[in-house]
């Protein structure tokens, strides 16, 4: 008996300190909002083990309704914990109805038809049914080799957990009672299960979170917190990126962009107008931009967009569709200073280092600035064929 409690005080204690972890996790990531829900899961599930250790000094009754909701509960915050970290929304209404019918199952077992057998089962499979429709309705949102490392403990757990059960129940059924189900087959085997499952679980989830929280420190590093653009830092690393030679294309192209006269907008309206302006502009170049490109921060009101794969013609097709919707652009409070922007274009071949480009792309924008701002300008081209609005 004293093997079997020591056992029974080792759960509960895995499950704390797991809740403890998700609970540190989130206070350094905090958004990371799904690790607040698995550190209820786990505290959750501490609680109810702890319950089915003292279930013996419990009515049975008290008991049933105390320790078999926190199961349930259980269940529903790490399901809610999955769909939260995937999809950042939870579908309360199919997880409730779940609920629901596993405790109105359990009350008919016990009110209407006494039953431990089927009240034991109906508990376990409930929540292994819970479990893997999570799993398999998030099947398309698990892309990386770890979700899909989740995804399978998940669903081979939950199948365990019906079958364990099954056997257990068959082996023990005519001795299982209310007076013995504490030190029961039953309860030991589940108390085993959940103690595996919570530390392989827990394993893969930390992984997981760490590659997210990893991931995020990346984005920061290489990204402007004003526009959300990249910075050098992200430049270089993207570049690097790029493959040396891409099938059917010659060169890729960069274009250099510059907000006209942007001093006079800072000085005039102040630098918080000045930042909305270049939040703007860097909105409008995402929007414009394909899937591929790369917008970077280039200065303070100038940005580079590198464009693999296109030609000249194209991005200056590109540039000409940024100015005239920057242009067509209202800004709040700026009514007496025309907002535009100049552009410059130049091609990267794909053989040379694209600071060589930069610096052409950056010739044909002092091209575009000394003939009068709000155009395009190509180099190698003359300002004949450079798009221009006086």
């Amino acid at each position: 008996m004293f093997g079997q409690s020591y056992f029974q005080l080792i759960s509960p204690l895995i499950f704390l300190v797991f809740s403890l972890g998700f609970a540190l996790l989130w206070h350094y990531a905090r958004y990371i909002r799904a690790l607040r829900l698995f550190s209820l899961s786990y505290f959750l599930g501490a609680c109810a083990m702890m319950g089915d250790f003292l279930r013996n000094a419990m009515d049975p009754v008290v008991a049933i309704y105390i320790i078999n909701p926190l199961y349930v509960a259980t269940s529903v915050t790490f399901c809610a914990g999955l769909f939260t970290f995937y999809r950042g929304g939870v579908p309360w209404r199919a997880l409730a109805a779940q609920s629901a019918v596993i405790l109105l199952a359990l009350s008919w077992f016990k009110f209407v038809q006494e039953d431990i057998v089927i009240r034991t089962m109906v508990m376990n499979a409930g929540a292994a049914v819970m479990l893997g429709y999570a799993a398999i309705e998030l099947r398309r949102d698990m892309h990386r080799l770890v979700d899909r490392i989740l995804q399978a403990f998940v669903l081979i757990y939950s199948f365990h957990m019906i079958l364990r059960t099954l056997v257990v129940l068959w082996y023990e059924h005519q001795t299982l009672t209310e007076a013995n189900y504490a030190d029961s087959v039953a309860a030991l085997s589940l108390y085993f299960a959940l103690s595996i499952a919570a530390l392989a679980l827990a394993g893969i989830l930390f992984v997981m979170f760490g590659m997210e929280i990893v991931s995020n420190l990346t984005r920061t590093s290489w990204t402007d917190p004003l526009t959300g653009a990249l910075n050098r830092r992200g430049l270089d690393a993207r570049v690097a990126a790029l493959p040396t030679e891409m099938p059917g294309t010659a060169a890729h192209a960069v274009v250099l962009a510059d907000i006209d006269r942007f001093k006079k907008i800072n000085d005039q309206y102040g630098h918080e107008a000045g930042d909305r302006v270049i939040t703007q502009f860097a909105r409008i170049l995402t929007c414009a931009a394909r899937e591929g490109d790369f917008i970077v921060r280039w200065g303070g009101e100038e940005f580079m967009v590198v464009m693999p794969g296109a030609d000249v013609a194209m991005a200056r097709l590109f540039a000409e569709t940024v100015r005239a919707g920057f242009e067509a652009q209202r800004h709040d409070g700026i009514t007496d200073v025309a907002v535009t922007a100049s552009f410059g274009v130049a091609a990267w071949p794909a053989s040379r280092p694209i600071a060589d480009s930069a610096h052409l792309a950056d010739r044909a924008l002092y091209r575009a600035k000394r003939g009068g701002r709000n155009r395009v300008c190509v180099q190698g081209e003359s300002d004949l064929h450079s798009a221009a609005v006086a």
